[in-house]
């Protein structure tokens, strides 16, 4: 099996056969402090981002060839924050649209965007809190005009709750109103963030 790391060869341990996660764990372990995997290519294909979730379903024979790209942590963080922040603004885009949808439009459409735009925040927090730990930064640590940045997090969270409910019971103005009023509001907050790492 031949095995490329920034297109060097690497020994590693296999088998006949061996789990992606078996190899990648080898990989990792020669990987220098403050370095990871971002890509790996099968036989000259991409694989999906989620290796880490199904490579103990990925299996490599001893005939394959895999190559990984490897880069500092830091590196990683910052273009990962550098996406979150435009994404952040297209978000408050959307939840903006969606709120005047509540308010003009057929609610089954609003309640589509709304599902898919919930959807996207947590994919955003989810990767914000990924990149600030990359960077040795988690949200926790962070401190934002004397506030604790996770207290911005549980804010919004707070207020997701209240949207959620507010969506439950059907009252679509007032649930327009929470998105425009209270989460839109709470969302810019959490763009502080980036002025205070230089993003």
């Amino acid at each position: 099996m031949k095995i490329l790391v920034n297109r060097e060869e690497r020994q590693v341990e296999t088998s006949a056969v061996n789990k992606l996660s078996d190899i990648l764990a080898q990989v990792n372990a020669t990987l220098p402090q403050g370095h990871l995997v971002t890509n790996i290519n099968l036989n000259g294909k991409n694989l999906n981002k989620n290796w880490t979730e199904t490579g103990d379903k990925t299996y490599i024979l001893e005939a394959d060839s895999l190559a990984f790209e490897v880069s500092e942590a830091a590196v990683v963080a910052v273009e990962i924050l550098k996406e979150t922040k435009e994404f952040l603004i297209d978000l408050l885009v959307v939840f903006d649209g969606i709120a005047k949808d509540f308010r003009v439009k057929d609610d089954t459409e609003a309640n589509a965007k709304f599902v898919r735009g919930i959807d996207s925040l947590q994919d955003f927090l989810k990767a914000l809190g990924d990149a600030t730990a990359l960077l040795g930064k988690p949200l926790e640590t962070i401190i934002v005009d004397d506030v604790l940045f996770s207290q911005y997090i549980n804010e919004l969270v707070t207020i997701l709750d209240s949207v959620i409910r507010t969506q439950n019971q059907k009252d679509w103005v007032r649930l327009a109103d929470v998105i425009e009023y209270e989460m839109m509001p709470a969302l810019k907050k959490i763009g502080l963030l980036y002025a205070i790492l230089d993003i």
